[in-house]
């Protein structure tokens, strides 16, 4: 079992999480005994493994984790791609067949290993938001006009917990960069479920029936966000 970080706080509840590093951290009531937290992850262990499968796979396809040498898998829009790096003093990423082609000017020495991996993440992040402004713009474009809605701006940015949100008073969407990796379908979903909100703020009843209205099967979009990586 990997470590367990326990902090004492002025709480009435115990929450256990398992976060990305695999250890286990407990908040927990300052009366409540370090034994009986040691007790409650015993018991809860099956779930503690669990979440740390979750993360296993997750992992795998954490392009942040990546080195981003020749024969990484790549994904861009639900379809897998090989990346082949090409040093190169024009700087660029082109797609031809299932083969990412990635021309970047780095030097071929073990002592800047590090600054060119960091470099090759920089030049695949840019890449993907100029793609991802694209993408969104067409689709915002799209059913605004389907939805009879306006907004006042949009934004691609890297979010730790949610596909998008939406500033009603601003008009203002914001949508997630990794959204750049899956399938442009679940991208549609998550654009009308931003648009509604502009309509119904609150994930209510008739927010959902709105959904549900200019996107019959969201739920099957939505499962794919759930579930497209843990599925490779």
């Amino acid at each position: 079992m990997n470590n367990i970080i326990i902090k004492h706080k002025k709480i009435k509840n115990i929450y256990i999480r398992v976060k990305e590093d695999f250890n286990i951290y407990v908040t927990a009531p300052k009366r409540v005994s370090k034994e009986y937290i040691y007790g409650l992850i015993e018991k809860r262990k099956d779930w503690i493994e669990e979440k740390k499968k979750e993360l296993k796979e997750k992992n795998i396809y954490d392009i942040s984790k990546k080195e981003l040498i020749n024969g990484e898998e790549i994904y861009y829009l639900g379809k897998r791609y090989m990346l082949k790096v090409i040093t190169s003093k024009e700087e660029n990423i082109t797609i031809y067949g299932k083969i990412m082609y990635m021309q970047i000017n780095i030097k071929d020495d073990e002592n800047y290993k590090n600054f060119n991996i960091r470099k090759k993440h920089i030049l695949l992040d840019t890449w993907y938001k100029k793609e991802a402004l694209k993408l969104f713009e067409s689709l915002l474009k799209k059913y605004c006009s389907i939805m009879s809605l306006e907004i006042n701006s949009f934004s691609v940015k890297k979010l730790k917990s949610k596909w998008g949100s939406c500033d009603v008073s601003k008009k203002h969407i914001t949508f997630n960069l990794e959204l750049i990796k899956y399938p442009v379908n679940a991208s549609e979903y998550i654009v009308v479920h931003e648009l509604a909100h502009l309509i119904e703020p609150n994930h209510s009843k008739k927010f959902y029936n709105i959904v549900s209205l200019y996107m019959p099967e969201w739920t099957k979009e939505k499962e794919i966000l759930n579930n497209f990586f843990k599925n490779k």
